[in-house]
């Protein structure tokens, strides 16, 4: 059986990619955050119905935002998938998927640690409970 890697998220990488800015990395490891299990259930679904072509869609998606990321090790999980969904055939699809949900569990914890805890009012600039300014 596979083990997720924990060194599979290159968060220097994706910072690398915006030109540094932490703030902005962690706006977007919120919204993919937010938007992970959405694209998860499309292709779980996908992959249940044996639905090639929305299998290639979700797992291209999917693959797009971790590499961006830097979650290259879930980013290949899913290009995986979207081969198996190019080449139709998706015979070892929920195998795959459930590495891919395994992984992508660790990354989500991963993404939360690394990003510390913040509240919706820092988001919008202002100080959250107890802090001054």
């Amino acid at each position: 059986m596979e083990k997720f890697n924990p060194h599979c998220w290159h968060i220097a990488a994706a910072l690398e990619r915006l030109d540094g800015d932490e703030e902005l990395l962690h706006k977007l490891c919120q919204i993919f955050q937010d938007e992970c299990p959405k694209l998860m259930e499309k292709l779980r679904r996908a992959i249940r119905a044996g639905d090639p072509e929305e299998t290639l869609r979700a797992a291209r998606s999917l693959k797009g935002e971790l590499r961006y990321l830097g979650g290259t090790c879930a980013a290949e999980t899913a290009g995986e998938l979207e081969t198996m969904g190019r080449d139709q055939n998706l015979t070892q699809a929920s195998e795959r998927l459930t590495f891919l949900e395994n992984e992508l569990g660790t990354l989500l914890i991963l993404m939360k640690h690394a990003m510390g805890p913040r509240s919706t009012d820092d988001r919008r600039g202002q100080p959250g409970p107890g802090k001054s300014q």
